[in-house]
């Protein structure tokens, strides 16, 4: 277990993004939801758009990222209102967009991220902090016009260092609030060194995630 200062913001969410896809930000979100409703929070989670959904026997799509934030976070929103665009080829989510004929701008997404007055929003974002998101943006741009602070998920992995700095730096350039960097481990086999090198190479809070199957919550 570890833990996050949330009396350091006065923030009403975190949006949280990622160095690149498949590093674990579902299951930080999910670990980050299970700790805020440890601590009595009611939580709205919000994944906008995701590519790679399940077709499903009545011809729905399921985004299986959604159905685990929704498990975390014990909440009753229903799937389509947590995840309301849903594409089922694993591309990046703009490429579905363009793929589907749709129009789905960066406004769209946010409107789709509005949560009650009495709800932390917890939003996670698709891919890298630069990858495409929408038919006019990019992952920066949604966390942009959102304004939440920004839980960076790295995954441990040969490279990661350089993909983290790069990412700082991008978060940096658009002066939004990075809250803090997770080091997550994504193989038991994860080098634990670079959680020492990441501490020494940015001024950010760093935590480190060891490898674990299932989501445990995070005390924030």
């Amino acid at each position: 277990m570890f833990s996050l200062n949330l009396g350091e913001t006065s923030a009403a969410g975190f949006f949280i993004t990622g160095t690149d896809t498949e590093i674990g930000k579902s299951f930080v979100a999910c670990c980050i939801a299970q700790g805020l409703v440890k601590q009595g929070i009611a939580v709205s989670p919000r994944k906008p758009v995701a590519s790679g959904c399940m077709l499903q026997a009545d011809g729905s799509l399921l985004s299986e990222d959604a159905l685990q934030l929704q498990a975390a976070s014990q909440t009753s929103e229903p799937l389509a209102r947590i995840c309301p665009y849903r594409f089922e080829a694993a591309i990046s989510p703009a490429r579905a967009i363009a793929q589907s004929g749709q129009t789905i701008n960066i406004n769209a997404l946010y409107q789709a991220c509005q949560v009650a007055a009495d709800q932390f929003a917890l939003v996670e974002g698709a891919g890298g902090f630069l990858s495409p998101l929408a038919s006019d943006g990019l992952n920066a741009d949604l966390a942009l016009k959102l304004n939440y602070p920004l839980i960076l998920v790295v995954g441990n992995r040969l490279g990661c260092l350089n993909h983290a700095l790069l990412t700082i730096e991008a978060i940096e350039q658009r002066q939004l609030k990075l809250h803090a960097v997770i080091l997550n481990d994504i193989s038991p086999q994860a080098d634990l060194d670079n959680f020492n090198d990441l501490q020494q190479l940015c001024r950010y809070p760093v935590i480190h995630q060891r490898y674990q199957t299932h989501p445990s919550p995070l005390v924030v």
